[in-house]
């Protein structure tokens, strides 16, 4: 698969994500070529966070800032929070009579965030050019994330509701912050909240 063929599954996948499902199953990649497509994507995540942060420093340094400017603790995070989904994706599918299994979860995790580092590098190159569009970029790159994981958990599991996959997305989502939000309070590295 060349670089033409990333950007055509790319495409596909944002049109009809069921079908970018079909696609990337059909790959039969082994498990270590599906771990390696997460390593990459994490990589360079962590890259281009790297060169943003370096180019546009942040305003302000506490706990959770300074943490995440070290590339290998942000490396860690984004790879841990990527296994996590793809267990979550997977245990939470199954208890719902899906039918996805854990592989596919962590290609599908991977692919996703992929596409999101193509968009990562999109919203870098707008902050240089236009500097008021990054908060828009942002809120793009949220909303297309969030629509690819609802959509391709749907393809994953079998599951015929949309609805239902969403609610099940938000609910999870709002556990795990609860959960994380109490593991950071545990280590202090919660964002220190102004007066």
């Amino acid at each position: 698969m060349n670089f033409r063929d990333l950007g055509e599954l790319m495409v596909t996948t944002l049109r009809n994500p069921a079908q970018g499902v079909a696609v990337l199953r059909g790959l039969d990649l082994s498990m270590a070529e599906r771990w390696m497509v997460l390593g990459v994507a994490v990589c360079l995540s962590t890259l281009l966070a790297g060169i943003a942060r370096v180019m546009f420093p942040p305003m302000s340094q506490d706990a959770l800032t300074a943490i995440l400017s070290v590339p290998m603790s942000l490396a860690v995070l984004q790879l841990g929070a990527m296994v996590i989904s793809a267990i979550a994706i997977t245990v939470i599918g199954r208890a719902f009579g899906g039918q996805g299994a854990f592989d596919d979860a962590v290609l599908l995790i991977g692919w996703v965030e992929l596409i999101l580092v193509g968009l990562q590098a999109v919203q870098l190159v707008a902050m240089l050019l236009f500097p008021g569009t990054a908060s828009l970029m942002s809120i793009i790159a949220f909303a297309i994330s969030v629509y690819l994981t609802i959509a391709m958990t749907k393809a994953l599991h079998g599951f015929q509701s949309t609805a239902k996959v969403a609610l099940g997305f938000i609910g999870s989502v709002f556990l795990l912050g609860f959960v994380l939000s109490i593991i950071a309070a545990a280590f202090g590295i919660l964002p220190e909240v102004a007066p």
